[in-house]
């Protein structure tokens, strides 16, 4: 199984960016939840300018929409939901991408088999 994660990061070692302000996600493709690679970064409009708009949160969640996560620093709760309606799950966390990563793994692997 793959599957895709949006990672807003800064200098494309850490997750260190607030969802709204991120203006470049790094995409990650994980494969059977034991390897990642990332594959291509998606350049979006901010979502937030001072204000957050939820139209604009809107276009960046549709443009991420083929994502099963998003790894955030931090993300308000508007946003959040309406990541949620568009089928993508939402955390914060400011870490390493590579840990953040290999802990998702472990997550996601807990979640399929506690749905099985």
């Amino acid at each position: 199984m793959k599957y895709l994660i949006a990672v807003a990061s800064y200098d494309g070692a850490n997750i260190d960016l607030h969802f709204g302000h991120t203006g470049t996600f790094s995409i990650v493709e994980v494969t059977d939840n034991k390897e990642w690679d990332f594959i291509g970064e998606r350049e979006v409009s901010p979502g937030c300018n001072g204000e957050c708009d939820h139209n604009r949160i809107y276009e960046v969640g549709e443009s991420l929409k083929d994502c099963k996560y998003a790894l955030s620093a931090k993300i308000g709760p508007g946003a959040a939901s309406i990541l949620r309606n568009l089928g993508i799950i939402a955390l914060e966390i400011e870490a390493p991408i590579d840990y953040a990563i290999e802990k998702l793994m472990i997550y996601d692997q807990r979640k399929v088999n506690a749905n099985r």
